[in-house]
């Protein structure tokens, strides 16, 4: 029984760490599209991410997804606003 709980966890442990390999990677993606298109940092790009994902409730690997596939279909998006007026 405790092999299968063991090999359980290491199996939860794995998907996890996909997953967050995946959303690290669409999240970059992200940041380096803020980038291109607002002439930002990749700390202010990051930031700009933040602040849009709590401005509308959302969890930033969404809105980093969101971006990636506007990108991704040819529709330029702007970087999303950030709430300072810059």
């Amino acid at each position: 029984m405790a092999n299968a709980q063991t090999y359980w966890d290491a199996h939860q442990l794995t998907e996890n760490l996909q997953r967050a390999m995946q959303s690290r990677s669409t999240i970059d993606q992200a940041i380096g599209i803020v980038m291109a298109s607002g002439g930002r940092s990749p700390d202010e790009a990051f930031q700009v991410l933040v602040r849009a994902s709590q401005r509308e409730n959302r969890k930033l690997r969404d809105m980093a997804q969101q971006i990636v596939d506007r990108a991704r279909l040819g529709s330029t998006p702007g970087p999303p606003h950030n709430g300072s007026g810059s």
